[in-house]
């Protein structure tokens, strides 16, 4: 007994010498902020070695999310994580919120269709905005090589008979073609949340917001075509950082201006998921901060 409890007390003592306690295993995480805003965990904590940290960013009223600095897994995400295999030092990074430069599409304003028909102004004006809806838009049925060409868009509107409020190229250049106040025709059939109100008629209440964009070789062979489709350069599916950034400025700012909630952002999939896939499985939502 006294030989057992000799050994069980040396080691004890070979532990703490040697430092092979469960201390050891532990690494420090710190999150700071620069700027106006929040991350989710902040400040200073143990770390199971070896784990992997989710981390959010939280900017505040007129503010945006930049980067994070450190070794995160996805330093331009909203939402990212970091290993702990040692000591991590991370910063979320916010900017203030720069109000959007927004130029005129190529073609001018359109109040007036191809066809002669007027574009409509919403029955209750500004009222009537409750809704932003994303979508995707591409040349790449015609023009597979180079299917981004903005002075093709206005072309694209009048061969389908369609239009949106705004659009977005590959480099964040945020066009207007529609004016606010007026319906855009970019909804086309669906329906939301059992709303009758808004059952094939999103349009009146809906801005639409096109990205160029072409999205995952699944998703575009019906839209256009397989010969087009395998034709894409892979760099050309999904988009850019540069449209994240412009997207989130867009966002934000007709999210104050019209007083529209979150979840009233949704995708043009979403009002009709049985024909529409835009702006697809390649649109990362974690790069939205609005």
């Amino acid at each position: 007994m006294k030989k057992a409890l000799v050994l069980t007390l040396l080691l004890v003592s070979f532990v703490f010498a040697t430092g092979c306690s469960t201390q050891r295993d532990l690494v420090t995480l710190t999150v700071s902020v620069q700027g106006q805003g929040a991350a989710e965990p902040e400040g200073t904590d143990d770390f199971v070695k070896g784990s992997i940290v989710e981390l959010k960013a939280i900017p505040a009223s007129g503010w945006q999310f930049s980067k994070w600095e450190g070794d995160v897994a996805e330093p331009f995400s909203v939402q990212t994580t970091v290993l702990m295999e040692r000591r991590q030092t991370v910063t979320a990074i916010f900017v203030r919120q720069a109000e959007p430069e927004i130029l005129t599409g190529p073609g001018g304003i359109i109040t007036w269709r191809a066809d002669g028909s007027p574009v409509a102004r919403r029955a209750q004006g500004a009222a009537d905005i409750e809704y932003i809806m994303l979508h995707a838009i591409s040349d790449a049925a015609a023009n597979p090589g180079n299917p981004y060409e903005i002075g093709r868009i206005r072309d694209i509107f009048d061969d389908y008979g369609v239009e949106a409020h705004y659009v977005i190229d590959r480099d964040g250049a945020i066009y207007q073609f529609v004016p606010d106040d007026r319906i855009a025709r970019h909804a086309g059939a669906g329906t939301w949340k059992n709303d009758p109100q808004l059952t094939n008629a999103m349009n009146r209440y809906a801005i639409g917001i096109e990205l160029l964009g072409i999205g995952t070789r699944s998703e575009m062979k019906d839209v256009i075509g397989v010969l087009a489709n395998t034709r894409v350069k892979a760099s050309d599916r999904g988009y850019t950082d540069a449209q994240y950034l412009a997207l989130d400025q867009l966002l934000a700012h007709l999210a104050d201006r019209y007083g529209i909630p979150r979840e009233n952002i949704i995708t043009h999939h979403d009002y009709d998921p049985g024909r529409k896939w835009d702006p697809g499985d390649l649109f990362d939502w974690s790069r939205i901060s609005c």
